[in-house]
This record gives C-alpha cells, sequence and structure tokens, in this order.
C-alpha cells in the first residue's frame, strides 16, 4: 500500500471523490483523478521491479466495485499508466453478499479466460474483506495471485488499540522509499532500477 489514511482527511477525500459514490453521496471531481493517477504512478514507478521481482506478473486486474457498472474507475486509471504490464479485467460482481468485515466466497466470480498470475489492485481496504473475496474467485479460477497493491488502507481510530498504533503511523515521517508495505514488510529487498 502507499499510505493510511482515517477519516476525514485528504487522501481519503482523494480516493471516494476520483470516482464518486454511485449515491451521489459524495460528489465526483474530476480533477482528482490526475491526484489518484499521479500517486499510483509515482509508486510504481518507486516500487514496480520490486514487485515484478518478487512473482513476476502476467496481468494486473482491479478489484470491481460492488454497485458500480461498467470498468471501476481504477481500472481507467491504470489502463491510462504506460504500464508494461496489461491491466485485464479478470472479475465481474457474483451473487454473494460483500460486507464490511464479511469476505464471500461468491461475492466476485472470475471471467473466461487463460490463467495467469495476477496483481490485484483496489483503492481502498478498510477490513480486506473485499480484496479476500476478490483472491478467492481468482484462485478458484486457476489463477496465481502474485501480490495485491492497495493505494490507501482505511484506519478506524475509534476501534479497540488503533489510536495507540494510529499515534505511532502518524509520527513516521512518509517517504515513498519506505513505504509502509514494501520495505518496512520486506527490508533487505532492495533492487536496483
Amino acid at each position: 500500500m502507499i499510505s493510511l489514511y482515517n477519516k476525514p482527511s485528504q487522501l481519503r477525500e482523494w480516493l471516494t471523490c476520483y470516482k464518486g459514490r454511485v449515491d451521489e453521496s459524495e460528489p465526483f471531481i474530476p480533477e482528482y483523478v490526475d491526484v489518484v493517477k499521479a500517486l499510483i504512478a509515482r509508486f510504481l514507478y518507486e516500487h514496480g521491479a520490486r514487485i515484478q521481482a518478487r512473482s513476476s506478473v502476467d496481468v494486473i486486474t482491479v478489484v470491481p466495485s460492488s454497485s458500480r457498472t461498467g470498468p471501476h474507475p481504477l481500472e481507467t486509471i491504470l489502463r491510462d499508466l504506460p504500464l508494461q504490464v496489461p491491466v485485464v479485467t479478470l472479475l465481474r460482481r457474483g451473487s454473494g453478499t460483500l460486507s464490511f468485515n464479511k469476505p464471500s466466497t461468491d461475492g466476485f466470480v472470475s471471467v473466461d479466460g487463460p490463467t495467469r498470475r495476477v496483481l490485484l489492485v483496489d483503492d481502498v481496504c478498510t477490513t480486506g474483506a473485499r480484496i479476500n473475496s476478490a483472491a478467492y474467485a481468482l484462485d478458484a479460477a486457476g489463477h496465481h495471485l502474485a501480490g495485491h497493491f492497495v493505494v490507501a488502507r482505511r484506519v478506524n481510530v475509534g476501534y479497540k488499540n488503533t489510536p495507540a498504533f494510529w499515534a505511532g503511523q502518524k509520527a513516521k515521517q512518509f517517504s515513498w522509499e519506505q513505504s509502509p508495505l514494501v520495505n518496512s514488510q520486506h527490508p533487505g529487498t532492495q533492487i536496483e532500477a
């Protein structure tokens, strides 16, 4: 992931309004598309080789929205970037119920096609229910999940011991080189560009 955020915050605003809410409770702000695109482009520029070195990737696919029709706005952003790995739609919404903190084995279904090594991408992770449901569908269809990438993880600062965790995270200076996942979880995997 690139970063953590809580509500309210500017990062949360960007990641909500670059696509807007289907129910229009939060507006679509076109300028935010470029902000989210820049965040993803910078992250992949800094860490793309490291991601590929851990497990080669054939395709990138996006976790579909549960209620939005058509391609997810994140898929459109990824297709606009000059990536060496193609962005392919491998998932569609299944019949299962997807809700907060409740993964579903039939929440997503993999579309027909050859099996591939997949980098699964989502814009926001709160409890991990959607990305885990998507990973299950890919695995059930025979794909190999090479990894997953989330732009941001939402932290609920009112939950149990989370205030202490959040205070510790806020005290750390953000840097592209020390992204929360790529380097802190895997020190010693530096790859020269």
